[in-house]
């Protein structure tokens, strides 16, 4: 689909605006209230698992449509239930996890220090790092760091764990090639 064409069909949604811009100017999200976040999948990718079941099926039955959440959805359901663990003056009140998105509410039961955005941020990092465990290091796995290596001590063959990686190895490790 061409931008153009895209655009004459997003004309519901208005122009896209940066989350900061978003949000309530003058507002100070410290305070004590209740709070409705959405939070998007970069891309919209579908990461978080996939809906299943029938539209046309009774309510309560085991047809019924709901979503069956994938390993990284599971781990970002078990971050967001963890929240108020970390900040104890936040209460988690709902999650509803869609395959590229997810709906919570929050309650900030009293003042808090540092405004809820840095709780968020805290969550998206625990989230990051689940979803680089899951999907992206498995992916990106260097070659040279898989087998067995010797132990320079006593001699004796040792397995070796790879770790992930930092950075992208430096062009001189030519034997360091990346699994696509």
């Amino acid at each position: 689909m061409d931008k153009e064409t895209y655009q004459s069909q997003k004309a519901f949604a208005g122009e896209k605006k940066a989350s900061m811009l978003r949000r309530c100017v003058g507002h100070d999200y410290t305070h004590r209230q209740i709070y409705m976040i959405t939070m998007v999948t970069e891309g919209r990718r579908p990461l978080f698992g996939k809906v299943v079941g029938r539209s046309d099926a009774d309510a309560g039955s085991p047809d019924e449509p709901h979503i069956e959440v994938s390993a990284l959805g599971q781990r970002v359901v078990d971050e967001w239930w963890a929240t108020a663990l970390h900040h104890p003056e936040v209460e988690v009140l709902a999650l509803q996890m869609m395959p590229d998105h997810l709906h919570g509410i929050l309650f900030v039961r009293k003042k808090m220090e540092k405004p809820l955005g840095m709780a968020l941020r805290g969550f998206k990092q625990s989230c990051n790092r689940h979803y680089r465990e899951l999907v992206a290091w498995p992916a990106s796995r260097p070659v040279c760091c898989v087998g067995n290596a010797t132990n320079r001590t006593t001699g004796n063959a040792t397995s070796r764990t790879p770790q992930p990686p930092r950075r992208r190895p430096h062009p001189r490790h030519a034997l360091c090639t990346w699994l696509q």
